[in-house]
């Protein structure tokens, strides 16, 4: 299917019709940061050619080379045949305006908490200042203790998983935001 989609595609706006008609017909489920086969494709193409998220509509027209449509083309076959969600395709899940790193050793961030951290936790904590240490348990992909180290700027924040390869996941994420000295991993 690829090589005859290949042939006949050509711009951006062909392939997110081609990626929306294929997500709709595989019955795909969206429940990690998209909630429509067109919010899934968007997202993917643009994180696959490293165009601005947010600027779809300048490029829909825009053609393609060979490699890119190629490139495309197998991110989508991926998430459609072996039903990868994308998140893992990308390494990338998003939690509000926080971006992480993500692949298959940790699950794909989605928390409720991450929306009440935006908050500093009001109305149950009065005084965010006065937080001076949190935990992270469990802490996966440790998105949740980099919104704590956002959002308690006076807390020293501690992430603990049992698994090693989340843990490693999780240091990365930390090095990713500078928050070394803040947070530490165990």
């Amino acid at each position: 299917m690829i090589a005859q989609a290949h042939s006949q595609l050509h711009t951006i706006r062909d392939l997110l019709r081609f990626a929306v008609s294929r997500f709709t017909k595989a019955d795909l489920h969206f429940g990690h940061g998209s909630a429509t086969a067109y919010d899934e494709a968007a997202y993917l193409i643009l994180k696959t050619l490293y165009l601005p998220l947010d600027q779809l509509d300048p490029f829909l027209d825009a053609r393609l080379t060979d490699s890119e449509c190629k490139q495309v083309l197998e991110m989508i076959e991926r998430r459609v045949t072996d039903r990868i969600p994308v998140a893992y395709l990308t390494h990338e899940a998003w939690l509000g305006d926080f971006s992480f790193y993500v692949d298959e050793r940790v699950i794909i961030p989605r928390s409720f908490i991450a929306e009440l951290l935006q908050t500093q936790l009001s109305p149950w904590i009065t005084e965010p200042d006065n937080i001076v240490s949190a935990l992270d348990l469990c802490t996966g992909s440790g998105c949740l203790a980099i919104l704590m180290a956002h959002a308690f700027e006076n807390a020293q924040i501690d992430a603990a998983d049992i698994s090693t390869q989340a843990l490693a996941v999780a240091h990365k994420n930390v090095q990713d935001y500078g928050l070394e000295g803040k947070n530490r991993s165990d």
